[in-house]
């Protein structure tokens, strides 16, 4: 059995994230040297330490609950393309912004984030990130 939790509506108050903020941040990673695009329609920010304005507050918050990192993924298209089917070294809590992402998981069961939601996923477990519609969501994790 798979342990990933589905946490509705707890964090409401990321849905405050807007598309010129993510043009910030991706911005401010290009001139890092930390932005990293998955493909023509899908970006991840990985430098989220350094983040501009609201999202700062964001990441703030979850930094003060133990979270030391966070990672952002946009989708600009229904259907971008995703990392994939991939497992992570480290539990991972998955917020969603913005649209919506489906995550499908080897027990073939299936979650649905809406802006709000989080996902809860243990270290290692295969998960597949689907994007329904144009997205952002944010990575959390523990070092």
């Amino acid at each position: 059995m798979i342990n990933y939790i589905h946490h509705k509506k707890q964090y409401l108050f990321v849905r405050n994230i807007s598309w010129n903020d993510v043009a910030n941040q991706i911005e401010l990673e290009k001139k890092n040297d930390t932005y990293r695009a998955v493909s023509d329609e899908t970006d991840l920010c990985i430098d989220c330490g350094c983040v501009p304005g609201f999202m700062y507050n964001i990441y703030e918050k979850f930094k003060n609950s133990g979270y030391d990192a966070m990672h952002m993924y946009t989708s600009r298209n229904i259907g971008a393309e995703t990392l994939g089917r991939h497992n992570d070294d480290q539990d991972v809590l998955i917020v969603q912004s913005r649209g919506r992402m489906t995550y499908k998981f080897d027990d073939n069961n299936r979650v649905t984030l809406y802006p709000g939601d989080a996902l809860s996923i243990p270290a290692w477990v295969y998960h597949n990130p689907i994007a329904i519609e144009p997205r952002i969501t944010l990575s959390f994790s523990k070092s």
